[in-house]
């Protein structure tokens, strides 16, 4: 093999590294979920985030048909999830909404929500919804494949978990282990040559 040969293997290895695409820090998609997707006017909606940057910043709005309400903002917790409850106003008109949430890398729509049928008024309609109205309560969460009233299954702690190694590291580490192959044969080569 000549060493024009080699230092044209050697380029095209070298451009390879430079085309391989960078790996995501978070690796995933975030998305966001709704507690309901039939809801009335006054209803309580929650929202969660999931696989968001860590502590990153979130900006919520609702949307209808390109009439969009601020909805304010919201940090991501350190593993990238957030909870956000909202009430819906009692004098929202009918319609298919969706919820969007904006951060400095994404852009991400919730599933469409419609609302529809008469206000949830207050003790039977005697005015709007407040945080004392006994009626309110925490809407419950549960983790994906959770079934509530199920049989309670002890804590098990497992080792965070790590993202599996994508095919690109492996093309990546692939590619760097044959460039130090191809430096080292050119080396060794030109020292072949001038004895």
């Amino acid at each position: 093999m000549s060493f024009r040969n080699l230092s044209c293997l050697f380029a095209i290895l070298l451009l390879a590294l430079f085309l391989v695409p960078t790996a995501a820090a978070h690796g995933r998609t975030p998305r966001l979920e709704i507690s309901a997707e039939l809801m009335n006017p006054g209803g309580v909606l929650d929202i969660r985030g999931v696989e968001f940057d860590y502590e990153e910043l979130v900006t919520l709005y609702m949307e209808r048909q390109g009439v969009v309400v601020s909805l304010g903002e919201i940090n991501a917790d350190l593993e990238g999830i957030f909870i956000h409850t909202i009430v819906l106003p009692a004098d929202l008109p009918a319609g298919d909404y969706s919820i969007r949430g904006v951060t400095e890398h994404h852009d991400v729509l919730s599933p469409i929500f419609s609302v529809q049928g008469s206000a949830i008024l207050e003790g039977g309609g005697q005015g709007e919804r407040d945080e004392d109205d006994g009626l309110l309560a925490p809407m419950p969460t549960y983790p994906p494949g959770f079934v509530p009233g199920g049989v309670s299954q002890p804590a098990v702690q497992t080792a965070p978990e790590q993202a599996p190694v994508s095919r690109s590291n492996w093309v990546l580490l692939t590619l760097s282990v044959l460039l130090v192959f191809a430096v080292f044969f050119v080396f060794r080569f030109r020292a072949a040559k001038k004895v």
